[in-house]
């Protein structure tokens, strides 16, 4: 549920550790969170994959919800990335320097292929 990647300033060292260190300094507008607060009592937090005059489509972290405009009691925006914080205090040395070894590496590697 995160951006690919490919060309985001990947051999920066410096923006790839303020990233890991601290997520949520400078969330991309495309990977905000919004929180929609439902007539129906239900909250739901997610990225908003498209919208338009009648409905709201949102990726949670495990589903696709599609609400229509009127079901939505309030909208917001919320400030912490869906990246989440202490990620590298559970790494050992060796992890860490292998995920910024990998950040830092030019090409994607390919994702494995659906069961």
């Amino acid at each position: 549920m995160g951006p690919d990647l490919t060309g985001s300033q990947r051999s920066n060292l410096d923006y790839n550790l303020e990233n890991l260190l601290d997520p949520s300094a400078l969330v991309g507008r495309d990977y905000q969170m919004t929180v929609l607060h439902l007539r129906d009592g239900r909250l739901i937090t997610g990225i908003i994959q498209r919208e338009d005059r009648h409905t709201l489509t949102i990726q949670t972290a495990n589903d696709t919800v599609i609400a229509g405009r009127t079901e939505v009691r309030s909208r917001s925006q919320s400030p912490i990335s869906l990246m989440p914080e202490g990620l590298l205090e559970k790494l050992t040395d060796e992890e860490v320097r292998d995920l910024i070894a990998y950040l830092a590496s030019p090409e994607q590697v390919p994702l494995p292929a659906a069961p």
